[in-house]
């Protein structure tokens, strides 16, 4: 509700109240909603682009080096120092004659 003050010449005082309040119409909701969703769309896709900026530049980096450390390095293409032959031989120093003896599997 509204009041009105004014001061009269005699030094009266009037305070007199308006009869029909001077009220905003109430905001409506489905523009409220959308802004709302709208703002939320916004923030979250700008998040999501910067951070797929970052991983680019990171990813750029990252490359850009694996490529100078493989141009300085200093064993040729075809042998690598950390690959090792997944077979290997071995001799074994004990013979066993399958003939003469029953054999198991166990040393005597």
């Amino acid at each position: 509700m509204r009041f009105t003050y004014s001061e009269e010449v005699s030094g009266k005082s009037v305070l007199t109240a308006l009869k029909e309040p001077e009220c905003g119409s109430a905001p409506d909701a489905l523009t409220v909603l959308l802004a709302v969703v709208g703002s939320i769309l916004l923030i979250g896709f700008t998040l999501l682009a910067v951070w797929k900026l970052i991983v680019t530049i990171h990813d750029r980096r990252e490359f850009a080096k694996f490529q100078s450390d493989r141009c300085r390095a200093r064993y040729e293409v075809a042998s690598n120092p950390l690959y090792r032959q997944p077979i290997s031989t071995h001799s074994l120093d004990l013979v066993f004659n399958v003939h003469n003896k029953a054999h198991n599997g166990a040393v005597d």
